[in-house]
């Protein structure tokens, strides 16, 4: 790792495999975006070009590409040491948030890499981690349930189990969190959500 930034992880299959139900709603909500693409090409070349960007910059530059971009453009500008490791941290939690879909945008390996960088935070602001396990829920497809995204409202979690913004409906699931794999927190979409890194968690499916 240089001093500057460090160098990600080579990239990896995802934890979890798409399912085919997910991989078509996963097209669809990228079709919807097609009409974009030249702004997000236009944004492309001028992250490219850049040399270095202020966090405000940057998210000027995701702002202009979509939402959906937004981890890309955050992997690309620290990888290659045109944002400070200040700006990760400034980023990350609202860029997963708002990606909508962040777990098909970059690998796990590369997900780590960025909140490693960024130390815990609360809605984009550097925050202590939590000391004690954490009771969390999630709602999805049973191939999806070690996904990242798990919040700490159960009525929340059962919106998504029940199936919410075109996501086939699946089940209710339940972790008990160690505070090393919570990464980050973001409430600005009320869905209280807790980024988690599941890897090697246990996950059950909850009662309803």
């Amino acid at each position: 790792m240089n001093q500057r930034t460090g160098t990600p992880p080579p990239t990896t299959t995802p934890d979890d495999p798409l399912t085919a139900t997910y991989e078509k709603f996963l097209a669809a909500k990228r079709a919807e975006v097609t009409g974009k693409e030249p702004f997000a090409d236009q944004a492309r070349k001028d992250l490219a070009a850049a040399e270095r960007l202020t966090t405000a910059e940057l998210e000027k530059l995701i702002g202009r590409a979509g939402r959906i971009y937004g981890p890309e453009f955050l992997n690309e500008a620290y990888s290659e040491g045109k944002v400070p490791a200040a700006t990760v941290t400034a980023l990350v939690g609202p860029v997963w948030s708002s990606a909508e879909y962040p777990d098909s945008e970059l690998d796990c390996d590369t997900w780590r890499w960025l909140f490693d960088v960024a130390g815990f935070t609360v809605d984009g602001k550097s925050a202590d981690r939590p000391t004690e396990p954490m009771t969390l829920f999630r709602g999805s497809v049973p191939e999806r349930r070690a996904d990242w995204s798990w919040t700490r409202t159960r009525a929340v979690a059962e919106r998504f189990a029940d199936g919410v913004r075109g996501r086939a409906p699946g089940r209710l699931w339940v972790c008990v969190v160690p505070p090393a794999h919570m990464l980050a927190v973001n409430t600005d979409r009320d869905e209280d959500e807790v980024v988690v890194d599941t890897r090697g968690l246990q996950i059950t499916e909850a009662d309803r």
